[in-house]
């Protein structure tokens, strides 16, 4: 098999994520109404919770809308309408694969489909895939970044390590994933984003380094970084301090 052979084939491999045996339902969703999107890789799953201008929620990488629920009863309880979908490729919706670009053409449909749309939250993966959405037009007035990757590809090292294949393998299927999509730096990216942001990380996150999170906060301008410690990665989306620092900062009354 060629360099390029390889390389495409762990494009491939990294671009699918592992699906739950059981798809699920954060509870607060469970009575509201759901929707089916049409995006370019099929068909994402969808729900609205509430009326009038809303908050649009990004799961991450091999996650799905239930990571929301703490969150989107919080909203629900003030008046605050929530929209949550899964990404292509996870949970209840279509496609086979997922790349920060598939997401980001996800996160407009959702938007576009289910507005009006006022702020977002990300959690890790959801991070850089809303960002594209943001660089390709998508305009919101806040927007929260739980854990957020700079979109370095690391992923991808760890696959190769863990299956012994090659760095050239994997710096090829990097030139071969720009050459096709173009490139994406989250902290570039950030310098000319418009929203108010808030970013919060975890010192103890497991599976991205709080660095990367500060270092899109200093270059977003006017972004407000916040870092707790003991909540892991995915804890922190559900940490009841955490969403209470939230919920003030999507209702106007900053973040802390």
């Amino acid at each position: 098999m060629s360099l390029d052979d390889e390389a495409r084939q762990l494009l491939a491999d990294v671009m699918v994520p592992r699906r739950r045996a059981r798809p699920r339902i954060a509870a607060p969703f469970r009575d509201a109404e759901d929707f089916q999107i049409e995006t370019p890789e099929g068909k994402i799953a969808a729900w609205r919770l509430g009326s009038g201008p809303a908050v649009l929620c990004v799961h991450g990488w091999e996650d799905d809308n239930a990571l929301w629920g703490p969150l989107a009863a919080a909203l629900r309880e003030i008046g605050v309408a929530v929209v949550a979908f899964d990404l292509p490729a996870h949970g209840f919706s279509e496609g086979a694969a997922c790349s920060p670009f598939i997401a980001a053409a996800a996160v407009g449909a959702a938007a576009a489909a289910l507005g009006p749309i006022e702020a977002i939250v990300t959690h890790s993966f959801g991070g850089p895939a809303t960002a594209v959405a943001l660089s390709r037009g998508l305009s919101v007035d806040r927007v929260v970044l739980i854990a957020p990757p700079r979109g370095r590809n690391r992923r991808w090292f760890k696959h190769a390590e863990d299956r012994g294949i090659s760095i050239d393998v994997v710096k090829r299927a990097r030139e071969l994933y720009i050459a096709e999509n173009g490139e994406f730096d989250f902290v570039d990216a950030a310098a000319n984003l418009k929203p108010q942001a808030l970013i919060l990380h975890s010192a103890d996150d497991e599976q991205v380094d709080w660095g990367q999170g500060q270092a899109i906060a200093d270059n977003w301008p006017g972004a407000e970084f916040v870092l707790c410690d003991g909540l892991g990665h995915r804890l922190i989306a559900q940490d009841a301090s955490v969403i209470a620092r939230i919920v003030s900062f999507l209702t106007g009354g900053g973040g802390g």
